[in-house]
């Protein structure tokens, strides 16, 4: 594992106050095929990895901004953290039953992946600022995301019956917060393919 322990965020305190981001919540919806969603969104990464120059990996697109190289950094840090928190903190919790308002699958995915709403990550989530090679920081992600395919393959029913606040995007069932990571990774694959594009003199989305 690229990260230790210590690196990992302690995602036990969530904020429950009401989101900007998710204006409305509604009861229900169609579940979403969440490891099928984890699957294509890490070959989204991979094919947008693959694009990606040697030379470019360390060029800062505007002052404070991240590198490329950084952006998948906190992509480690997010899968190992909810990765961690899921199975060592919220499958170990009693069943519950479902909550009067919860975030539909579907909008979980929107929203995790809207680029249009800036977020800030914590500080426990940004870039920890390491020379690290990009095949490195990949291999912790797939080894995240493997983690996060078998906890959404082998305990599906365990994990929509907990559940827990994100600070964005209302209350999330266990297996929400695994769907969370494929748009956040839906996001920041998006926000790399426009940094290499920006490199061939095209303009950078926000």
């Amino acid at each position: 594992m690229l990260y230790a322990a210590s690196d990992i965020a302690d995602t036990t305190t969530f904020v429950s106050a009401a989101s900007p981001v998710l204006a409305s919540r509604v009861s229900g919806g169609a579940r979403v095929d969440v490891a099928q969603r984890l699957r294509a969104s890490r070959e989204r990464l991979r094919e947008v990895v693959r694009g990606v120059a040697p030379a470019a990996w360390a060029a800062r697109p505007d002052a404070g901004r991240w590198t490329a190289c950084e952006i998948l950094e906190h992509l480690a840090l997010t899968e190992w953290s909810v990765v961690e928190f899921v199975r060592g903190t919220l499958l170990t919790w009693p069943r519950a039953g479902t909550p009067p308002t919860r975030t539909p699958d579907a909008e979980v995915l929107r929203a995790a992946a809207d680029r249009t709403v800036r977020l800030e990550a914590p500080e426990r989530l940004q870039p920890l600022g390491r020379s690290i090679r990009p095949g490195v920081v990949c291999a912790s992600i797939e080894a995240a995301r493997d983690e996060a395919i078998a906890l959404a393959t082998t305990s599906a029913e365990a994990l929509r019956g907990r559940f827990a606040p994100h600070p964005h995007f209302g209350m999330l069932d266990g297996a929400q917060w695994l769907l969370f990571l494929a748009g956040h990774t839906e996001r920041h694959a998006a926000q790399l393919q426009a940094m290499v594009a920006g490199r061939r003199g095209a303009s950078i989305a926000a």
